[in-house]
């Protein structure tokens, strides 16, 4: 795990060392072990290293491979095979490492070589006989891949401040994309901050012709389509539960051997990390760390009870409880969004980030990535419920008035069916976008946006049609797995210098869920069906029966009084970039309880935070 910062440039300019050196230098974090950099005329290449893999300094990075270098970031978790597979064709290795597995396998196949890689990557490789740049990226979106492209070069790293510092005073803000933020609380790929500057998409490579100044772009990798004799249609649910096992068990296996160096786990409570933790235990061979949270000022928050129940159960796991408060909070909040390179605002990652802060190890595995392909989330049941309902029924019932705060609402039926109304719509497309969405356009353009800049979406709700549930989790896994939950892990986790990795994102798995029955998904309400029954001897009751609960920061309290409030209101009057009586009308709102517009005005704090961070950083 690792992070990486490039160029190439059209004319063969010298970079100057000193930049060369301070972009490379705002990587550190994600690379403390180690770091160099390579130079050609016109060609530049830096990377930071974290030592997890083959630890002898042969395998610091740039490597190069005759006319090939490469900076590469992640992990290939089936590098033993392939290298023996490259042994037999005759490759001979110096080292131990998957980055030079990685780099033969390009040199013998170029792009092919893609497809085989199970892992999770970016990387960049330089071609000094073809005068060709490729960066590429993992299936799912795991680790990021950022390029800025004008007339005379293309820049690209692991994160947008080393492409700051390459391309000095040059970038200028993209204001048409940043109401994606308040919608979404991200911006999705391909969109960045900047004018000029995408996220390479997920299972996507790019490839830049230097000499005709030329690029091209492709996708080597799609969700699997269901078989058109869709027999795991006909697989029992008994041995549909044994092959779950099965399979999310070697991809546990895969991800633990895949290390020089100790392996933790998060352990948050909840089912998926649960699971994830007790497999490694139950495999490990030995003792195996576990990190939870605790909010003790905030027992609705706190899942710390559930976490130490599954510990308890075995004596293998050496179980850390990490103990979160608001005054702990408050600077390393500060700190935490002070590192980011782009407006992103999904509050969870504070906590994330805090957790990883305090984890010992450089390796941890977590659960993301189960409620995407396994249906562990609210609005797959809601919007399946809402596929059954007659037309005029749905017609009627848009004309109940809605409730303006469904969260205040204290009876959890009627709390759910408030929401429910709230997001029914009259398509399946725009109740995925109700639920997807925190804000609306007349809220994004009452913050002083455009209206057609408030009201654009992102181009794959083009023609979106959500038949069936298998639909609605394809959309979220090509759409929100890697722009938030995913992007959220990398962010929090590599400002401390640690790698996650996630057993549910194996690709063999992926396809086996993705080819399951809907019944074993979502069956009689209940979601993540087929894990919570395929594991229902590894874990403890009190787990099974829990609803899905995320990994939140208390905003809604946060934002009606205390010093983040108060904070957003001075931060909102000393600008110029949202309309400050919009904040200031949003936050009374929210604290009279008329409305929730926490994730509204947390969006709002998180950006005038960045936009704070890059005067300083222009100054």
């Amino acid at each position: 795990m690792c992070g990486l910062v490039g160029g190439v440039w059209r004319q063969p300019q010298a970079l100057a060392a000193s930049v060369a050196t301070a972009a490379l230098g705002v990587l550190t974090h994600r690379g403390p072990d180690a770091g160099d950099q390579h130079h050609e005329p016109g060609v530049f290449l830096g990377h930071r290293r974290l030592s997890i893999i083959d630890l002898d300094p042969r395998s610091t990075q740039p490597m190069h491979a005759g006319p090939l270098s490469i900076v590469f970031n992640g992990e290939i978790y089936n590098y033993r095979a392939l290298r023996d597979g490259l042994v037999r064709r005759g490759v001979v290795f110096r080292t131990e490492s998957d980055t030079e597995v990685l780099l033969a396998s390009f040199a013998l196949d170029g792009l092919d070589c893609l497809p085989r890689l199970e892992g999770m990557f970016s990387f960049a490789i330089w071609d000094r006989d073809c005068r060709r740049l490729t960066l590429a990226r993992d299936r799912y979106g795991e680790k990021p891949m950022v390029y800025y492209a004008d007339a005379d070069s293309l820049l690209f790293a692991s994160e947008i401040p080393p492409i700051e510092v390459l391309a000095g005073d040059g970038l200028e803000v993209d204001r048409s994309a940043l109401p994606w933020l308040f919608r979404f609380s991200y911006l999705p790929a391909p969109a960045s901050p900047y004018r000029g500057m995408r996220q390479l998409r997920p299972a996507h490579w790019l490839q830049l012709d230097l000499d005709h100044w030329t690029t091209s772009e492709g996708c080597y990798y799609q969700l699997p389509a269901p078989p058109v004799s869709r027999p795991q249609a006909e697989i029992s649910f008994d041995n549909a539960q044994a092959e779950l096992r099965r399979r999310l068990t070697a991809s546990v296996e895969q991800r633990l051997a895949a290390s020089d160096v100790p392996i933790a786990t998060f352990l948050s409570g909840g089912l998926d990390s649960s699971i994830i933790s007790a497999i490694a235990a139950q495999v490990c061979g030995g003792k195996i760390a576990a990190y939870s949270v605790g909010f003790p000022e905030d027992p609705a928050f706190d899942e710390s009870p559930f976490a130490r129940s599954l510990a308890a159960r075995y004596p293998q796991i050496e179980h850390h409880v990490i103990e979160v408060t608001e005054d702990k909070l408050a600077g390393f909040t500060d700190r935490t969004l002070a590192m980011l390179g782009e407006p992103y605002a999904d509050a969870s990652l504070i906590p994330t980030a805090y957790l990883c802060a305090h984890v010992n190890e450089k390796v941890i595995l977590g659960g993301d990535g189960a409620d995407e392909f396994f249906a562990g989330y609210g609005v797959y049941s809601a919007m399946l419920v809402s596929a059954r309902i007659p037309s005029w029924i749905k017609t009627l019932a848009q004309l109940v008035p809605m409730h303006g705060n469904p969260a205040e609402i204290g009876n959890n039926l009627l709390r759910a069916a408030a929401f429910f109304r709230m997001h029914l719509g009259p398509t399946s497309a725009a109740e995925y976008l109700s639920w997807r969405s925190y804000a609306t356009p007349a809220q994004i353009e009452r913050l002083g946006f455009a209206r057609t800049e408030a009201a654009a979406l992102p181009d794959d709700f083009a023609g979106l049609d959500l038949a069936t549930l298998r639909d609605i989790l394809m959309m979220d896994i090509r759409f929100n797995l890697s722009a938030d939950m995913l992007k959220k892990v990398d962010l929090a986790s590599m400002q401390h210098s640690l790698e996650v990795r996630l057993p549910f994102l194996d690709s063999e798995l992926v396809a086996f869920a993705l080819g399951l029955p809907e019944t074993f998904l979502i069956s009689r309400g209940t979601r993540k069906h087929i894990l919570r029954e395929a594991f229902r001897e590894q874990l403890p009751e009190d787990i099974l029966g829990r609803g899905k609960k995320g990994f939140l920061l208390p905003i809604r309290k946060w934002m009606k009084s205390g010093r983040m409030r108060d904070e957003l209101l001075d931060l909102a009057h000393g600008q110029s970039f949202l309309d400050p009586a919009a904040v200031e009308q949003f936050a009374g709102e929210h604290r009279a309880g008329r409305t929730d517009q926490s994730q509204l005005l947390w969006a709002c704090y998180v950006l005038l935070k960045w936009q704070g961070r890059r005067a300083s950083f222009a100054g």
